[in-house]
């Protein structure tokens, strides 16, 4: 090839990637303004519904939960930069809570992911997060930052949105109980306690009156912080008056002096374990005597009565003696 052929392609070359270079300039601002002045109005769901995804994961159950998950917290942030609502959020948990029944964070984060979007949601949006919350309550009962976060939820968040009192009431009793619950797990929360009273004040609230004494009077029993048990102390005389308060009071001494009797030196829980000190040898035969008592239950109805009757409120029942 001669040298001024190599020359004319060079130039030719050169032409051209100016010329491409001048025609991407000239496209590149108004494409760029259709891009920025288009906007996503609605999003799309794209997975199959629960049970075909637990299919479909092919065993890998827990790592797909993992992708989809993670896939909800980044499009989660999208939406809040957005402002726009995350129409499918709770369907998408739904399908992470099918393929991993025990993944703790979808459950904690459901009520922010779902109700707390860049557009207010609707009554449906909170009826779905209860369910979703339900469920993890089920799967992980003795996950204590779960029930009083969700215990929160029921009470205080979720009733403001219904008009129907008779709705907001059964909210305001499920978180109630929730509360409770969490009241009776062991965790690192040292602001369960205050909750759990008020828990006994949201019960009390709705009509629980039952379940309110009974949740105080675990609390006393369960509870050593002398600021707890006056503030629990004050709400069940209210609940239940002087008298029956003093009479479990009475039972409180009883059983504090059959502590210090027996194993002055272990905790209260250990001691509602163990059971009451009893003599093998001194209770044979009738077994009627004050001491031989063989649980905390029996031992408490024959504080109340002489005659061993049951139907009194056992102050050791948290115990499950």
């Amino acid at each position: 090839m001669k040298p001024w052929r190599n020359h004319s392609i060079t130039a030719v070359t050169l032409a051209l990637i100016a010329i491409s270079g001048f025609a991407v300039h000239r496209l590149q601002e108004p494409l760029a303004a259709r891009f920025s002045a288009t906007k996503v109005k609605n999003d799309v769901y794209a997975l199959p519904p629960a049970e075909q995804l637990v299919e479909m994961s092919l065993g890998y159950r827990s790592a797909l939960a993992d992708v989809i998950f993670a896939h909800v917290l980044v499009s989660s942030g999208i939406h809040v930069q957005e402002r726009r609502s995350f129409e499918f959020v709770g369907r998408y948990l739904e399908a992470v809570n099918e393929l991993d029944p025990k993944f703790a964070a979808p459950y904690r984060m459901a009520d922010a992911l779902i109700t707390s979007q860049a557009k207010a949601v609707g009554p449906d949006a909170y009826r779905q997060t209860r369910r979703i919350l339900e469920r993890g309550m089920r799967e992980l009962p003795f996950d204590q930052a779960l029930w009083a976060s969700s215990g929160q939820f029921f009470a205080y968040l979720g009733p403001s949105v219904f008009d129907d009192r008779k709705e907001r009431d059964d909210w305001k009793l499920a978180g109630g109980r929730a509360l409770a619950r969490a009241c009776e797990l062991v965790g690192s929360n040292e602001d369960i306690p205050y909750q759990c009273v008020v828990a006994a004040g949201l019960l009390t609230g709705v009509g629980a009156e039952a379940a309110s004494r009974q949740f105080l009077e675990r609390m006393l029993v369960i509870n050593d912080d002398p600021e707890i048990r006056k503030l629990a102390s004050a709400m069940l005389q209210k609940a239940v008056g002087a008298e029956a308060r003093d009479r479990f009071q009475a039972r409180q001494g009883a059983f504090q002096k059959a502590w210090g009797a027996d194993l002055p030196f272990i905790t209260r829980g250990a001691m509602l374990a163990i059971g009451p000190r009893w003599d093998a040898a001194a209770c044979a035969g009738s077994g009627v005597g004050d001491d031989c008592a063989t649980s905390w239950r029996s031992w408490a109805a024959r504080q109340d009565s002489p005659t061993g009757a049951t139907n009194a409120p056992d102050p050791t029942q948290s115990a499950g003696k």
